[in-house]
């Protein structure tokens, strides 16, 4: 990914790709201060691909390393095997070209979920400042120039929208009308993370038709009601529900893919059988893609934060699913989980999980306790 793949978020930062992690992106690294192209040959770059052709391991790239030593197939893997994607003419180690773009185009997000903050939504910019008295996001309301990537748009092979809500982001539709309209788009590959709340219209469906294949990650991250509210405040479950089930229905009819890409965090680890049990049963498919990745930002919410009777309780209840039989993909991610879980005692972050969760209940008028019976005494 590092020869062929850029992410540009809507405060100007430039990134290996989104999991990247922030610490370790040279604060200089950004449209304010460079071209994307000088970014992306430039000699911080050079020195990622250097460290990876060498083997060593690359600082900010954690997230992927630790799905593959939990025994999962990482991000960087499924697109080195990707059936849809010309592997052998996007990785050039001799001349390294931006053919896929991420890109995070605005904050705008109707949506304040736990997991978030205001770099990427909106929503959670006066709760910060009312809360802690400082800001992720300098300013409310942040949007990069779509512009910026008209150099590459000829010669790209993969787009992945990201939020914000990229459903609701004018120059994304901007974007993808210059795309069918001035480019070859038929060739191009389009993927979007998308919060489930949105539903697809007629004419968004008549686009996506343009472009080569279309993919929806669905943020589906729990089947138990309470539980998805809590998490994607102020999102309702019926809402979302109806919506999940819109996207699945819109790729029985027109060839799209939407596949369960839950965020897996202590907010929703419990009931992750559950929720991959209703993806298995609505989906309707043959071979379903379930993919839940572990949250790693912020990371007291992180799974490996548990304690261990508590890491005990979870393993025990996946087992139980696991030995019931259930689907090989069900039982893999399942059993993923448990490793990573395991991989790390965290403990030590549960103060900052307690501050975190006291003062946002607060602001948002919502309970812990009475949302998460089988938690109550992380609190």
């Amino acid at each position: 990914m590092a020869w062929n793949h850029q992410f540009l978020d809507p405060t100007g930062r430039v990134k290996p790709c989104c999991r990247f992690e922030e610490r370790h992106r040279p604060p200089g690294h950004s449209l304010e201060s460079a071209e994307l192209s000088d970014l992306f040959w430039g000699p911080w770059m050079n020195q990622i691909r250097e460290q990876m052709l060498a083997g060593q391991r690359v600082d900010g790239c954690r997230r992927c390393y630790e799905e593959e030593d939990s025994g999962k197939k990482s991000l960087r893997q499924r697109y080195n095997t990707s059936e849809m994607l010309p592997i052998d003419e996007l990785v050039d180690v001799e001349r390294p070209h931006i053919r896929w773009i991420e890109l995070a185009i605005s904050n705008s997000c109707n949506l304040a979920c736990r997991m978030c903050d205001s770099r990427y939504s909106l929503k959670w910019f006066n709760e910060e400042k009312s809360l802690w008295g400082k800001t992720f996001n300098k300013r409310r309301v942040s949007q990069m120039d779509i512009n910026t990537i008209n150099p590459f748009l000829d010669e790209l092979v993969h787009l992945k929208f990201t939020g914000g809500e990229p459903l609701i982001t004018p120059d994304h539709w901007r974007l993808v009308k210059k795309l069918v309209a001035e480019h070859d788009s038929a060739k191009i590959l389009l993927n979007y993370s998308t919060n489930c709340t949105i539903f697809p219209k007629p004419e968004w469906i008549e686009l996506w038709g343009q472009f080569k294949f279309v993919e929806f990650a669905l943020s589906f991250d729990s089947a138990d009601p309470l539980e998805s509210e809590y998490i994607r405040w102020p999102s309702q479950f019926t809402d979302t529900e109806k919506t999940t089930r819109a996207f699945i229905e819109l790729g029985k009819k027109s060839g799209f893919k939407s596949f369960l890409r839950t965020t897996t965090s202590i907010l929703n680890i419990w009931h992750l059988p559950e929720t991959i049990l209703w993806w298995i049963e609505n989906c309707g498919q043959e071979n379903p893609t379930i993919n839940p990745t572990h949250l790693t930002h912020p990371n007291y919410l992180s799974i490996t934060v548990l304690p261990e009777p508590l890491k005990r309780r979870v393993e025990h209840k996946f087992v139980g699913f696991i030995d019931r039989g259930v689907p090989d993909k069900m039982k893999n991610c399942l059993q993923h989980m448990i490793n990573h879980m395991n991989s790390v005692d965290n403990s030590h972050l549960l103060e900052a999980f307690r501050s975190y969760i006291e003062k946002t209940d607060s602001y948002r008028n919502q309970s812990f306790r009475d949302h998460y019976p089988h938690f109550a005494s992380l609190l």
